[in-house]
C-alpha cells in the first residue's frame, strides 16, 4: 500500500521549520544582548534569554545540517534506483557499416 501525500513529512517542511526556529533563536540572542547592555540590574533574565536562544540556534542548526545531508543522500539514492529500474536501450545501428 502507498502512503498518502498528506501523511508524509517531507524534507522541505522540516528544513523550513528548522530555519524558522534558527532565525527566531538568533533574534532572541540579539535581543537579549541588546537589552542587557541597555539596562542595568536585571541581568539574570537576559542571561536566561541568551542561553535559550543559543540552545535553540545550536539544536536548529545541527538539525538543519543533518536534514540537508539526509535529503541529499535520499535524492542520490532515488535517482540511482530509477536509473537501475529502467530497461537498457537498444543499441544504435546507425553507425554500423553496411546498414
Amino acid at each position: 500500500m502507498t502512503e498518502s501525500k498528506r501523511s508524509r513529512v517531507t524534507f522541505a517542511k522540516v528544513v523550513v521549520v528548522m530555519a524558522i526556529v534558527f532565525v527566531l533563536s538568533l533574534g532572541l540572542c540579539g535581543l537579549s544582548v541588546a537589552l542587557s547592555s541597555a539596562s542595568a540590574g536585571q541581568g539574570t533574565i537576559y542571561i536566561v534569554m541568551l542561553f535559550a536562544g543559543a540552545a535553540g540556534m545550536l539544536i536548529a542548526g545541527l538539525s538543519l545540517l543533518v536534514t540537508l545531508f539526509a535529503w541529499a543522500i535520499v535524492a542520490i539514492a532515488r535517482s540511482s534506483s530509477r536509473k537501475a529500474a529502467e530497461p537498457p536501450s537498444p543499441p544504435d545501428d546507425s553507425n554500423r557499416p553496411g546498414t
